[in-house]
Formats: C-alpha cells, sequence, structure tokens
C-alpha cells in the first residue's frame, strides 16, 4: 500500500514538471518588429542647397510630408552641437527653418524682457524660428510659463501682457 501511496504522490509531483518542460521547450513567439519608416531621398535641389549653406553640419534625418498640396522635406541636423531643423520645398527652396540658438546668441533685448518678467524663471532651451522675413524666439523656461515667444526686439508675442 505505501509503495502505490508512493508511487501516486511521485506522478502527481512529475506531471507539472513535465508541463512545465514542455512549455519550457516551445519557442516563444518573437514580437513583430515595427514598420520600418521607407528611407527618404532629398533631392537634388536640397540637398546641394542644405550644404551650401550649412557645410559642417551632420544631418540625422529627413522625412517628407505634404502641406497646402505640395512636398515638404523636412531636414534634421545638428551643427557645432546646436539643432537645425529645416523645411524644403523640392525645389531646395527653404519654408522655414527653427534652429536652437546659444545664450551668446540670444538678442539682449529678448533675454532682457524675459528676466524682467519671469526673474526668478531659468532658460531651458533657445530656438530662433524664421518662416520667411519673420523672426521669432521661443524659449522655454524653468519655473515660468513653460514655453514663450518673442519678437527679436524683445516685444511678448506669448503669453500677452496682463491688462
Amino acid at each position: 500500500m505505501t509503495h502505490r501511496i508512493l508511487t501516486a504522490l511521485v506522478a502527481v509531483a512529475l506531471v507539472p514538471a513535465a508541463a512545465l518542460a514542455q512549455t519550457a521547450a516551445k519557442p516563444a513567439t518573437p514580437p513583430k518588429p515595427a514598420a520600418a519608416k521607407p528611407k527618404v531621398t532629398l533631392p537634388p535641389a536640397v540637398e546641394a542647397a542644405f550644404k551650401a549653406a550649412y557645410p559642417s553640419a551632420t544631418i540625422n534625418n529627413v522625412s517628407k510630408e505634404k502641406e497646402g498640396g505640395q512636398e515638404i522635406y523636412e531636414v534634421e541636423s545638428v551643427d557645432r552641437g546646436l539643432h537645425r531643423d529645416l523645411n524644403y520645398k523640392a525645389d531646395g527652396t527653404v519654408v522655414d527653418m527653427e534652429e536652437e540658438v546659444a545664450e551668446t546668441d540670444l538678442p539682449a533685448s529678448v533675454a532682457a524682457a524675459i528676466k524682467t518678467r519671469y526673474p526668478k524663471a531659468s532658460v531651458a532651451k533657445r530656438e530662433k524660428l524664421t518662416k520667411g522675413a519673420t523672426v521669432t524666439y521661443e524659449i522655454q523656461l524653468k519655473g515660468g510659463p513653460g514655453e514663450v515667444v518673442l519678437t527679436p526686439d524683445g516685444k511678448w508675442i506669448s503669453p500677452k501682457a496682463k491688462s
């Protein structure tokens, strides 16, 4: 009788072990890879315009999208440690540009306006935005409203001054 009980206990103990071994032996289903984006090739006119304007810049990414019915090529780059994103038409014409600005290159009027309105805030990031002849500065502040936008002469675009 003891032998039967012992045999039954061993059998019961082996069933989960056998199931576990069988599960471990099955190969796991590999995760599906993310859909790869097709690599965008710059039109020769865009590549030439970019290289002529920024010969020491490194291109990190290129993307293409439609805006207003026309193809726009975005070139994300780094030049001397500062990020620059440009949007080009296929003919090499710059549509707009967003570039990181060093502290020393921020107009004094912009820095003064920020210091006056937000004396305790610190600057996290500075960007110069150029669209045609219009230039603005987008500044990310810590200890302030977040993002502020000013003209080169230090006039506020956002947030507007409280009346």
